[in-house]
């Protein structure tokens, strides 16, 4: 996840002129970032924007108030997209001058993510998804960085607070990469909403609903290929452009969420959890869990408690 080592060249030069939401923008000539700081406590703080925004969290804890979705945490390591025109409001419960409440928000012109759409959708257009294929249009959605995305917001932080000329050109390239790794994350999580209504008219979501009633057993490429009704390079191929993961990736993302779950919700042994969720051998569940959340089950069911 992001970290404030991230921000060493923001901290050279930014000034601080409020404790709440300190906002530093850096501008390139079709893009924005900028860099908030909160060193106080506040409560319902509004904050909209006319274009769609990428949010992403650095340091602290944030509650969202987004339209009539339940108020939720914000915390390092997950990003927001936020629509354009509507107004949310934030509470910084934990802010303070040793630990302050950090967070980049990124805009981007919406002329330029029609012209990447219209060249997607024109040269790798999305199989089975209502709604004209590839889009970014600023519905909102709060999702986990993941690895790649986090890299890319790394590169962009760096690209924007350094001092070089050609930086508008450096970061068309990654913006371009952002762009099309996030409308894959918002395919996967619509894929995801309620598999079972889209299952009857999307391939891939009879899919993602098959592999939702299988974890528990062994699942392959050919398996999943056969519930798509296509061949298994035809059918690799098309998942992971689509969706951004291999299917198996897919898969053992399942996987883990699931295991997140039960060890939250239930009592259930870590053993047992294990093998609801489709490990054979504690060994690698464990492994697995631990490069994918920083923690082992155990060590991340006593964290719950703290």
């Amino acid at each position: 996840m992001l970290s404030n080592s991230d921000l060493s060249s923001h901290f050279q030069t930014r000034r601080l002129e409020q404790v709440v939401e300190n906002r530093t923008a850096y501008t390139l000539e079709k893009s924005e970032l900028c860099i908030y700081e909160t060193l106080n406590p506040a409560y319902e703080v509004g904050l909209s924007f006319q274009i769609p925004v990428l949010a992403s969290m650095i340091t602290g804890k944030k509650l969202m108030h987004v339209d009539e979705t339940p108020v939720f945490e914000f915390l390092p390591g997950q990003s927001l997209v936020l629509s354009p025109g509507k107004t949310c409001y934030i509470d910084f419960p934990e802010a303070s001058f040793k630990t302050p409440t950090q967070c980049l928000t990124l805009g981007i012109e919406p002329e330029k993510v029609a012209e990447l759409c219209e060249r997607l959708n024109r040269k790798i257009p999305m199989m089975d998804i209502d709604g004209g294929g590839w889009n970014y249009n600023g519905e909102g959605f709060h999702f986990t960085n993941d690895q790649m995305i986090t890299q890319l917001l790394r590169r962009l932080i760096a690209i924007f607070t350094e001092n070089n000329e050609a930086k508008d050109f450096f970061a068309h390239l990654v913006l371009q990469e952002l762009l099309v790794r996030l409308m894959q994350t918002k395919a996967r999580h619509i894929l995801l909403e309620d598999p079972r209504q889209q299952a009857q008219s999307n391939r891939m979501a009879h899919v993602a609903e098959f592999i939702r009633k299988n974890l528990q057993n062994p699942l392959s490429v050919q398996d999943l290929s056969r519930q798509a009704f296509m061949s298994e390079p035809h059918f690799f191929r098309c998942f992971k452009q689509q969706f951004g993961l291999s299917p198996l990736e897919f898969v053992l993302e399942q996987r883990i969420k699931t295991a997140r779950i039960m060890l939250q919700a239930s009592d259930v042994s870590v053993t047992e959890i294990s093998l609801a969720c489709g490990f054979n051998n504690l060994n690698y569940f464990v492994k697995t869990f631990k490069r994918a959340t920083g923690l082992t089950p155990g060590e991340f069911r006593k964290s719950l408690l703290l």
